[in-house]
This record gives structure tokens, sequence and C-alpha cells, in this order.
């Protein structure tokens, strides 16, 4: 993996760079997007000329099938080249269960392209200072079923132990960065985390995305 970071304002400004770096790469032009939500990503894959194939857990559009990760993909689906995963890690409660299901699903060859929050980013240290926990990861967040917190070095390790090798990481969601701060508290806040980002390149995004390629 590169030692470069790059730096993306937007979860879609990365997965549109490297939908369009990976895909020619891809062993066939079908894109599975996983968590397919309302469909945003359908124009950018066509626009690749890859061919949408939508999942999701809960169906928020008629096009999606509906797969729960616990299990298997569901019969019917074809194998892609390339997989859209995109902030649904910190949803699953068996997070590796499910990479071993997606792995499974994907061609030999094929690309993942995901994103999910940054366990490292400077607002989660000024979180865990201040409050004792991350930040995306409070109480609160158990309405969005953020239940698991996924350090990169701990979803590494899930891609790699289920056949994928990890290509490329990258800072994600840094629209925070030039957000006009008023107030005392709120100024002070933006120090703080740019000192964090000078001593901890990752600690910069809200979110941070992986490439990986699965080898075997």
């Amino acid at each position: 993996m590169s030692e470069k970071l790059n730096i993306f304002k937007s979860r879609h400004d990365f997965a549109e760079t490297m939908l369009t770096k990976y895909f020619p790469l891809g062993p066939n032009t079908l894109v599975s997007d996983i968590g397919s939500g309302f469909g945003f990503m359908k124009p950018l894959i066509q626009n690749v000329g890859g061919t949408w194939q939508p999942f999701d857990y809960v169906r928020k559009i008629e096009e999606a099938t509906i797969w729960d990760l616990n299990k298997p993909c569901p019969e019917g689906a074809n194998k892609p080249g390339l997989i859209i995963f995109l902030e649904v890690l910190e949803h699953l409660p068996n997070p590796l269960l499910s990479i071993q299901n997606i792995s499974n699903h994907i061609e030999k060859g094929g690309y993942i392209i995901l994103t999910t929050p940054n366990p490292q980013s400077s607002k989660s240290i000024i979180n865990l200072m201040l409050k004792g926990t991350l930040y995306g990861f409070q109480k609160k967040h158990i309405k969005e079923y953020h239940v698991f917190t996924p350090w990169e070095h701990i979803v590494s390790e899930f891609l790699e132990s289920s056949g994928f090798e990890i290509l490329e990481y990258a800072c994600v969601d840094t629209e925070y960065q030039k957000s006009k701060r008023s107030g005392f508290k709120d100024k002070f806040k933006r120090v703080l985390e740019s000192y964090f980002e000078r001593k901890n390149p990752k600690s910069i995004g809200m979110s941070y995305g992986l490439v990986a390629k699965k080898i075997k």
C-alpha cells in the first residue's frame, strides 16, 4: 500500500475517483453497490460503463436486492468485478462474517472500494478527551446502529484474512476543515483539530477510505 495519503472532501468524490481508476482493471463490468441507499452511485457506475447491482439491508428503492450480510449473498446474484461499500461497516454487528460473505461474492481479481467513519479523526480525539467516547460512537448513535468501531488496523486484518490485499488508504469527508467557526469554543476546537492533524495525518477526515483487491 502506498504511503502517500490522498485527501477527499466527500465519500462521493472518493468513490468516483476510485471507481474511475479501478473499474477498468476489474475482471468484469458488474458492480455490486452494497448499502445502495437511494441509488446515488448508480449514475457514477453507469458513467464508467458498469452494470449496477444494488443491495441493501432495508429496501429503499425497488431495484435493490435485500441482503443480510450475516448470510451469504442471495441466490440469483452474479459475482461482480468491483464492489462499492460506503459507510456500512460501522452498522455491522458481525463485521468479519460480513466481509467473508462479501469476499465469497466477488470475483477473484476484483476490487472493493469502501469508506467508514474514522476513529482516529481529530474530532474523535477531542470528543474522547472531553466526553470519554469517540465522535460518532456515543450512546446516542445507537439509534443509527453504530455498533462496530472500525479501527483501520482491525478492518485491514478482516479484509486480509478474507482474501483481500489492501492497495490504498485515503482521508475522506474533510469539509469540516473549511466550515466557519463562531465563538471561542468552536474556534479553539478547530485549533486543537489542526494540532492533532499535523501530528497524525490519518486524523484528517471524518471517514477514511480503503481500496482492496481480492487475491485469493
